[in-house]
């Protein structure tokens, strides 16, 4: 049997070509590496601006990934002079992927800016700007440990209530969604959620930087991938 197939979201921005400035669609590879090494295949969807019906027909899981911040305008409020990277485009896009993954029962796994969408989408807000939380350091190194709530799905998923993690963001979650858990914190900062009852794990650390040196930070590929072969066995043959 094919391994589990992840859709993974990817940035859309301007970049140089031979006819000029386009549109692009751009992905760092960890993210795609890490599934592979946790037994999938990955696939990017670049956020087109005509929207695809039946967009994750066929997939067996989804990640959001990171990127530029999403337009405030979301959540009700005027972009602050620290914001950067709004893709109207892309917010759109990644919208439509989580209301189609949760209607058809698909494991997400989000990611940074994936945490935040989903946020926001249950009705969250955002901090718009935080200082402190953008580390120096390589992108494969701890910056911090965050306090995982015991009993949650993240704590069986690492074995354990805390656990070492980069930090590569400056917004975070101001009020939290409905139906969203927070389950691991560093002091007041959110730093992940969960819900049950739609098969999702979002964290705010970029663990994708992490698989290939951190037990912890591979298993949440793992678990992706283990969810994602869990729901293509349950799917109708005809899907």
């Amino acid at each position: 049997m094919s391994r589990p197939l992840i859709a993974v979201t990817a940035d859309r921005s301007s970049q140089p070509s031979a006819f000029g400035p386009r549109d692009s669609t751009l992905q760092v590879l960890n993210y795609s590496e890490a599934i592979v090494s946790a037994g999938g295949r990955p696939a990017l969807l670049p956020a087109t601006e005509v929207i695809p019906e039946d967009l994750l027909d066929g997939f067996d899981g989804l990640m959001l990934t990171g990127g530029g911040d999403l337009s405030p305008e979301m959540y009700g409020q005027a972009a602050a002079d620290a914001v950067y990277g709004i893709s109207p485009i892309r917010d759109r896009f990644e919208t439509a992927l989580v209301r189609d993954a949760q209607e058809r029962g698909i494991p997400i796994l989000a990611i940074c800016r994936g945490l935040q969408l989903v946020n926001v989408l249950r009705g969250g807000t955002l901090i718009q700007h935080l200082d402190g939380h953008w580390q120096t350091r390589a992108s494969d190194e701890v910056e911090h440990d965050v306090t995982i709530e015991l009993g949650s799905r993240l704590a069986q998923i690492v074995g354990g209530v805390s656990m070492g993690v980069n930090s590569y963001h400056h917004q975070a979650i101001d009020r939290l969604g409905t139906g969203l858990v927070v389950t691991a914190r560093a002091g007041a900062v959110i730093e992940a959620v969960e819900d049950p009852t739609v098969n999702l794990i979002a964290v705010q650390w970029h663990p994708e930087h992490l698989f290939r040196t951190s037990i912890n930070n591979h298993a949440l590929f793992d678990d992706l991938v283990r969810r994602a072969g869990a729901h293509r066995e349950r799917k109708p043959a005809h899907v």
